[in-house]
C-alpha cells in the first residue's frame, strides 16, 4: 500500500492508497449496480473515472476504490446516476483539502467559469450541492470517528495516569524530575479505573404482568364463586343435604371465553 497524504496539512491525514487500479470496466461498474436499479452504465463514464486524478490532483487508485465502494448508493436514489456518483466522489474527496467553493469549481470547471463570467452567485450552488442527499451520504460514510483517529492518544494517555499514579510529574523547566503530592496519585488511580473499566453487562429487565384477558378472567371466576357461596349459604339455610350443597356445577372451561 502506498501511504500518500490526501489530506494536506495534517499529521494524522494519511490514507493507505491502493497500489494499482482497480480495472474498471463497463462489465464490472454494472456487476456493482444494485439490482433494483436501471442506471446505464457507459464507456464514457469509464473514461471519466479513469480521468479523475487528471480533474481533481488527487490519487486516481483512491478514487476507483472509492467509486467502487460507493454504488451501492445508487439503490433507490431517483435521477442519479454514475456520472453523478463520481463527480460526488471527486468533490467529497477534494473538500478535505480545500473549501467547498474550489472543491466544487475543480468538479464543475464549465459551470463555475459561466456563472462567474456572468457575474452571478456561486455559494448558493456550491450550498446546494454540498448538501444534496449523495453528498451528504458519502460524507457520512467516509467519515473517520474520532476513537480512531485518536486510539494511540488513548494507549498514551493511560500511561501518563499510570506514571502519574506511581508518583511521576515529568520534568520541570530545568529538567529536573518532578513527584507529585499523593492526593494526585489517588485521583490518577481513580481516572485509570475509569478509563480501564470493563463493559457493564448488560441487563434485561422484564416485568411480566397480566394482560387483560388474564384479568378479566380471574374476575369472572371471583364473581362466580362469590355467587356461589350466597347460593350455598341460602341451601344450607332451606336444610337441604351438604352432599347435594357441594356440586358447585361451575363451568370452568367457559371462564373467560366469549359465549355470544
Amino acid at each position: 500500500m502506498d501511504d500518500r497524504l490526501i489530506l494536506k496539512g495534517h499529521e494524522d491525514s494519511y490514507r493507505a492508497i491502493p497500489e494499482t487500479d482497480q480495472k474498471i470496466t463497463v462489465n464490472k461498474l454494472k456487476m456493482l449496480l444494485p439490482k433494483s436499479t436501471s442506471v446505464r452504465v457507459t464507456e464514457e463514464m469509464v473514461e471519466l473515472i479513469h480521468r479523475m486524478e487528471e480533474d481533481s490532483g488527487l490519487p486516481q487508485e483512491q478514487l476507483e476504490e472509492d467509486v467502487l465502494t460507493h454504488m451501492h448508493m445508487l439503490d433507490g436514489m431517483r435521477g442519479v446516476g454514475v456520472k453523478d456518483l463520481i463527480n460526488a466522489i471527486k468533490y467529497c474527496n477534494l473538500k478535505r483539502n480545500y473549501d467547498n467553493k474550489v472543491a466544487w469549481a475543480i468538479v464543475f470547471p464549465e459551470k463555475y467559469e459561466r456563472l462567474e463570467s456572468a457575474n452571478k452567485q456561486v455559494d448558493n450552488h456550491v450550498s446546494m450541492y454540498n448538501n444534496n442527499k449523495l453528498v451528504t451520504m458519502i460524507d457520512k460514510e467516509m467519515q473517520i470517528p474520532v476513537y480512531m483517529q485518536y486510539s494511540t492518544l488513548f494507549h498514551a494517555a493511560v500511561k501518563k495516569q499510570m506514571d502519574i499514579m506511581n508518583g511521576k510529574g515529568g520534568k520541570d523547566a530545568k529538567g529536573n524530575d518532578m513527584t507529585v503530592t499523593p492526593m494526585v496519585q489517588h485521583l490518577a488511580a481513580k481516572e485509570l479505573t475509569t478509563l480501564l473499566k470493563p463493559p457493564e453487562e448488560a441487563k434485561i429487565s422484564i416485568n411480566v404482568n397480566p394482560g387483560e384477558a388474564a384479568l378479566s378472567a380471574q374476575k369472572e371466576m371471583a364473581d362466580q364463586l362469590a355467587q356461589l357461596v350466597v347460593m350455598q349459604r341460602s341451601r344450607l339455610n332451606r336444610g337441604e343435604s351438604i352432599i347435594d350443597v357441594q356440586e358447585i356445577g361451575v363451568n370452568f372451561d367457559a371462564i373467560g371465553t366469549n359465549n355470544e
